[in-house]
């Protein structure tokens, strides 16, 4: 398990006290601030202002309150992330919804804006709105550099014996994990957005622990989402069909297939099995809550060495609709993927995958091709697809899959 305090050694910290001549400087920058800006005209206020924060601009470990520093740090939470990118701040976003949002307390609010106000007569973070609007922007801007900041405030609280210590302890340990990449980051929600679907889907993602790749959402899901949506948009049903998903992970496809479908023919008139392996299934479950679509969708294990389970639990009736989205990550996995399509495809059925173009993959892509062919199947529509991960543009291969005749 990654903790950012493994990371560190504390050396040992005489208590910090101000001297006279730090007050004295203290003193004069505050009469320096003030005479800068008693001789600021308004329109060189507004140039000052709009000048970008920068990671110097945040409270002295040494000087500012505790409270003052867990402010800082809930502020820096990430902002939401919508279809792998974080959500542009809202400009005219209101204090109490930030606060609310990122469980600020109030009195460490006012605590903050007082370091800003009284000590330092900064303008451009002498009110609560532009401390709540300004100070989140650093965690986009600066990135790494905030690092720096964090590790001192580590080691300054480490042996704090403050009463609120271990909430920056821990605020301070999340913020450093959360720029260590997607694999150290803790569990977070994700919001997509589709072009055919009035909201947002929104995924629950534990934090990548014991090699568990399906507790995150892989940009295939994303792109199959949005061409399953317009799959449906653009057909018309007038049987139920019966939908699998293989492999769901977070469920982005399968549950973006369900809220099209209940936005076009309401609830029920079709049958949907979400699965996965067993230790995927409780998030999984979550996340079709979340959105709503438990009321007809199932979710189970589906292990596929040996479908026997989900067979004797539920069905071994073939399917009508299977969706598949970045199954091959292992030499083993095209032959598995085959076998569950030849298992649970329909004779008039379709499959509908999507996999990243991994280079390393090249073979495995090549031999599920192959295999395809040899068991009968035929791929009628092929699309080379560019969209978004975590860790920046990747190319996709669709493919949709039937019986050959």
């Amino acid at each position: 398990m990654f903790d950012p305090l493994d990371l560190y050694t504390a050396e040992e910290e005489k208590p910090f006290k101000i001297s006279r001549l730090v007050e004295e400087r203290l003193g004069e920058a505050s009469v320096n601030c003030q005479k800068y800006n008693d001789q600021t005209d308004e329109n060189e206020d507004e140039d000052y202002e709009s000048i970008l924060l920068d990671v110097l601009d945040l409270p002295s470990i040494q000087i500012a309150t505790p409270k003052a520093i867990l402010c800082v740090l809930l502020l820096l939470q990430p902002s939401n992330q919508v279809n792998f990118e974080v959500e542009a701040l809202e400009q005219d976003i209101s204090v109490d919804r930030i606060c609310s949002e990122k469980c600020i307390p109030s009195e460490c609010l006012k605590r903050l804006v007082g370091y800003y106000n009284e000590l330092w007569k900064n303008h451009r973070l002498n009110t609560a709105s532009k401390v709540c609007s300004r100070i989140p922007i650093l965690a986009q801007t600066q990135g790494p550099s905030m690092l720096k900041y964090y590790t001192s405030v580590l080691k300054h609280f480490e042996n704090s014996d403050c009463p609120l210590r271990d909430e920056i302890l821990k605020q301070v340990s999340l913020r450093i994990a959360e720029n260590c990449g997607r694999t150290a980051q803790p569990a977070m929600s994700r919001k997509f957005t589709f072009e055919g679907l009035p909201s947002p889907i929104e995924i629950y993602e534990p934090s990548l622990t014991a090699d568990n790749l399906g507790w995150k959402t892989w940009g295939a899901s994303f792109i199959l989402s949005q061409k399953l949506i317009n799959v449906l948009a653009e057909s018309t049903f007038n049987f139920k069909p019966r939908v699998l998903e293989l492999g769901s992970g977070t469920g982005l496809a399968g549950i973006s297939w369900l809220c099209k479908w209940v936005q076009k023919y309401g609830n029920g008139h079709t049958e949907i099995f979400l699965t996965d392996l067993p230790v995927i299934v409780a998030n999984l479950q979550k996340n079709v809550e979340v959105n709503k679509v438990e009321s007809f969708a199932t979710v189970s294990a589906l292990d596929w060495t040996d479908p026997t389970d989900f067979i004797n639990s539920y069905t071994d009736d073939e399917f009508d609709i299977l969706i598949v989205s970045d199954p091959i990550y292992s030499p083993n996995h095209p032959e598995l993927v085959v076998n569950m399509i030849k298992k649970f495809l329909s004779s008039q059925g379709q499959c509908y995958l999507e996999i990243p173009l991994r280079p390393r993959y090249a073979a495995e892509r090549k031999r599920l091709r192959q295999l395809l062919s040899d068991n009968g199947f035929k791929i009628i529509k092929e699309e080379v697809d560019q969209g978004m991960e975590d860790w920046g543009m990747v190319d996709y291969l669709f493919l949709e899959i039937v019986k050959k005749c």
